[in-house]
Formats: C-alpha cells, structure tokens, sequence
C-alpha cells in the first residue's frame, strides 16, 4: 500500500453520505468524539433529510456527492446510502483523495470490492468497511486472547431478529438473486467467522435459504454451513422471523467452549470473562433491548487510527472486499440449493 496520506492534528473532517435510518447512529458517534471527528458535510439526494442530518453541527448540506467532494474540509466520506451506491460512491471519494468508512457491505459484488480496494492501496486511502459488532470487549478479548484458547474446531453464530417487513423501502426492491437477509445482515456474522478464521478462506460453502414474509422479495432466514483449512467447520443461522430476539457465538477449541451471549456477554467454559457495563443490555431478547451507541463509537475512533496510521481493527482494504468475495459464494450457494421452492414462488402456493 502506498504511504497514507498526511493526517493533520486536529478532528477528521468528515462528510455523511445518506441521511436515511442508520445515519443516525453514524451522526451520534461523530457528535459524540469532538476530539477525533467533526461533521464538516451531510449528502442526501433528499435535501430536506441532509439539512436536518447537518442542521446540528452547523455544517452544509447537499444532494450531491460532488458537491461535498469539492469542500477542502471534506478529508473523509462515511457512506450509509443503499447498498446499490456504495460501490460508485466510494471510487467516487478515493479518486477525490478522500477516505472511505463504508456501511457494510462495501459493494454488491467481490469484483467491485476488490476494485475499491486496488483503488485505495494505489491512492495510499483507507478504505475501511463499517462492520460495527467486531467493535466490542468481547470479541476483542477473543483476538487479543485467541492462542491461549487452544486450537479452534467449530464455530457457531446465531443472528436472529424481527423485522416486520422492510427497514427502508429499497429492502422491498431487491431482487431474489440480489440477495435479503444474506446481502444486508448476514455481513455482521460472516466478519466475525472471517475475524476469527484469519486469513483462510473457505473450501467449501453450502447455504439453504427461505423467505417467510410476503413484505420483499428476498430470503429472510438462512443456514450457512462452511468448511475451512485445518479440518475446522463454521455454522452460522440468520433470521428476520424471530420475535424473541438472538445474538449468540459459541466457539469450541479443543481446551474447551467460548461463548459471546447477547453479543456483550464473553464466557469461557462456563465462566465469565467480559461483561457490557451496566445499562447496555435492558432486554437483550427484545427488538431495541440492547444498547449500541459504543459500538459505532469504537467504530470511529478505530477508523480515525486508520486513518492516522496506527493499529487498528477495522476491516480495511482487500480484507474488507475478501468478504464480498465470499457473500457472492453464499448467495450463489443459496440460489442454487433454495431457489426451486424455498424462496420465487408467492408464499400463498408455498405447501404446508
């Protein structure tokens, strides 16, 4: 990678690109570290929305990303839009000299994120994909502690969620072969798989996949079952169908059992290691029972160390595209094993 470019001493001047549900979450992190970053721009090709989005900083609004582009204050882009505009948005920023913190996922195809990657490595860039659940105690006491664990033979992840009906409405548009849950949730799980597996991809990936509500037209439940090096397995469920909510991790290594509970919660072989700090879980199996405003502060400052040069854990560059290669594995996997009966025809035809 090409020497990064120069930071100055003061906050990242940083612009948000799409001020729809989840920018929300983005603009409290910056609100919150004044220190490391500053809200210099806000883009939404719905003006009304970025001038609420900038309204509290002071900063400019736009419709435009180059519009924002040409602000010299703009050192950084955080990009929240739809899925579908985040590759072209972020080449956008990198052939504009700028640093890239991109929703997950980083692009719709391995090939475009491997792009973005070339991109920012010959640009000398971050180029960093915003997977906020590896931001926490518990997953880093596992990286930082991983060794003394033993040898790793089977993880588990379990993600599941109630989502009645789209979030946004471009859930509704995206095609089957596009993917749902697999392109828009199942990310956060497969990052941890990918955390936690090192630089190993898989040899062998089978997914089953269904859709249960009539709302879009994707799948909204999944089973992952994937094989790597070194005769170790991964499972991973996602659901948007389960109103009692689930965020479990179980790691086996042959010394013994991991376990992450309601994302916050780390326990070694019964005995608890890591625990969130009092008010983060309310009412961890209820949908909004668990506080997650640190994670996408974490995210932030993890991003401006990026950015400055020093050690980091954010997913940056072809590490970050290394995932979209293996989600355009699982949707492939999921198409071709669910499609016939599973996900096409209208639920109101589908037996039993």
């Amino acid at each position: 990678m090409a020497e990064l470019k120069n930071f100055p001493t003061g906050p990242l001047g940083i612009a948000v690109i799409g001020c729809g549900r989840i920018s929300g979450a983005h603009l409290a992190a910056v609100a919150a570290l004044p220190a490391q970053v500053r809200l210099v721009a806000a883009v939404d090709a719905d003006l009304s929305a970025a001038q609420a989005a900038a309204k509290p900083a002071g900063a400019p609004a736009f419709a435009s990303l180059d519009e924002a582009l040409a602000l010299p204050e703009v050192e950084a882009v955080l990009v929240a839009t739809p899925n579908a505009l985040h590759a072209e948005q972020c080449l956008a920023a990198l052939r504009a000299g700028r640093h890239v913190l991109v929703e997950k996922p980083v692009a719709e195809t391995g090939e475009q994120a491997a792009a973005l990657a070339r991109e920012a490595e010959a640009r000398g860039l971050v180029l960093a994909a915003g997977h906020t659940f590896r931001h926490n105690a518990a997953v880093r006491h596992i990286m930082d502690n991983q060794e003394s664990f033993g040898r790793l033979r089977t993880l588990e992840v379990s993600s599941c969620v109630k989502w009645d009906g789209p979030q946004a409405p471009w859930w509704a548009e995206r095609k089957p072969e596009e993917g749902l849950i697999l392109s828009l949730f199942a990310p956060h799980a497969l990052d941890f798989v990918q955390l936690v597996m090192g630089q190993d991809d898989p040899v062998r990936v089978h997914v089953e996949a269904a859709r249960h509500q009539s709302g879009w037209q994707g799948e909204d439940e999944a089973m992952i079952l994937m094989a790597y090096p070194g005769r170790r397995m991964a499972s991973v469920h996602i659901s948007y169908n389960q109103p009692s909510v689930l965020d479990r991790k179980v790691l086996h290594f042959d010394k013994g059992v991991l376990e992450i509970e309601h994302g916050e919660i780390l326990s070694w072989n019964g005995d608890v290691l890591v625990a969130p700090p009092e008010g983060v879980l309310i009412d961890p199996r209820a949908m909004g029972g668990r506080k997650l405003e640190h994670y996408f502060r974490d995210q932030l400052r993890e991003f401006v160390a990026a950015v400055r040069g020093e050690v980091h854990r954010c997913p940056t560059g072809h590490d970050a595209a290394r995932l979209i290669g293996l989600i355009d594995r699982v949707k492939a996997s999921a198409r071709a094993n669910s499609a016939a009966d599973a996900i096409d025809p209208p639920l109101d035809v589908v037996p039993g």
